[in-house]
């Protein structure tokens, strides 16, 4: 393996409810290597698999739910990884296992001391307007228990919305 500062790719794990899915990105984000798991596979020897093409220079972790203030990229640290794992409830088929993810990578490259950062499904739709993020219930609901509209599928909004705007390039002045 390289050392750290040799590394160039990004991990990307995509740990859902029943799927493992990883890629390796080069710094283009063009894809390096890829690998599909079943959900409670570990990841022996993926460490050894990506060196070949560079190695890891850091890991983003895919997460439903990023609450209320976890709005965008975020390094994972302890505190962070409290608070999310206090947020198990609003997603309790992913979260578990997206933190289990960031466990994994810990196990597995110890020796690397990877950046790991969280990125959030929620993120996306962060900054509806009130129109569109409140339910209609009680305003003291709302209030006391933090519900809101959230909106999923952001990472994949996020990159759909970008791919379009490459796709149909920018608008005709006329």
């Amino acid at each position: 393996m390289r050392p750290p500062g040799e590394s160039t790719g990004v991990l990307v794990v995509n740990a859902g409810s029943s799927s493992l899915k990883l890629r390796l990105l080069d710094p283009s984000g063009g894809l390096l290597w890829a690998d599909d798991r079943a959900a409670d596979d570990r990841l022996d020897g993926v460490f050894a698999q990506v060196a070949e093409f560079g190695g890891v220079r850091a890991v983003g972790h895919r997460f439903v739910h990023g609450g209320p203030d976890l709005l965008r990229p975020t390094l994972v640290d302890a505190g962070v990884e409290a608070r999310l794992r206090a947020r198990t409830s609003l997603a309790p088929l992913h979260m578990p296992a997206a933190l289990a993810g960031v466990a994994a990578v810990r196990a597995a490259a110890p020796e690397l001391e990877l950046a790991q950062v969280a990125c959030f499904d929620t993120a996306f739709h962060a900054s509806l307007p009130a129109a569109a993020s409140t339910y209609a219930i009680p305003a003291r609901w709302r209030e006391r228990y933090g519900i809101r509209r959230y909106g999923f599928h952001g990472l994949s909004h996020a990159y759909a919305s970008r791919r379009a705007a490459e796709l149909l390039g920018p608008p005709d002045p006329r």
